[in-house]
């Protein structure tokens, strides 16, 4: 449980000192990218000093915490994913890439952009509102009773729509 709640002086210190490698270990098994990973963290932090008034001592902190991570790993892709989109990629920048990379970490780049691209096409013919659904589920985050109570639908409802995007995306990515 975090001790700051009577003052906020050292909630940074705290935080960082209790979850730092915590937050860091889960950020990079999911990004697998060192660098993105401290990105991300950073902006974990960030997250965490915004909402700090808000945060109680409950017992639930390693639940917030990794739920702020997720939130900001869909922030960075997303982000990611459009700047990739609207961006055009100069031979310049590029050579300048593969120099500091070897064969096999430049290939396990390549394969896991592709990967992306492929999970981002699949994910842009799921219908909108299902989309909505999953991708509050499973990058947000949030229980499909959560997602249920805000959509203003049953909770099974919410289950088939997730399952159904699962079931497509699956199909899809096999391929």
């Amino acid at each position: 449980m975090f001790s700051f709640r009577k003052t906020y002086d050292n909630f940074f210190k705290e935080v960082f000192e209790r979850y730092s490698q915590m937050i860091f270990s889960y950020i990079l098994e999911k990004v697998g990218d060192r660098v993105d990973a401290l990105d991300i963290a950073q902006e974990v932090f960030v997250h965490l000093w915004k909402y700090r008034k808000s945060i109680k001592q409950d017992g639930k902190d390693r639940g917030l915490i990794i739920k702020a991570c997720r939130q900001e790993i869909y922030k960075f892709y997303k982000s990611g994913y459009q700047q990739m989109r609207t961006q055009t990629i100069s031979l310049e920048n590029t050579e300048s890439t593969l120099i500091d990379c070897s064969v096999e970490e430049l290939e396990y780049k390549i394969e896991k952009e592709e990967r992306l691209e492929q999970l981002y096409a699949a994910l842009e013919l799921i219908p909108a509102r299902r989309k909505e659904i999953f991708l509050k589920n499973k990058l947000e985050g949030k229980t499909r009773k959560e997602i249920a109570v805000e959509m203003k639908m049953s909770g099974s409802a919410i289950g088939n729509q997730i399952d159904k995007a699962m079931q497509f995306l699956i199909g899809k990515l096999r391929r």
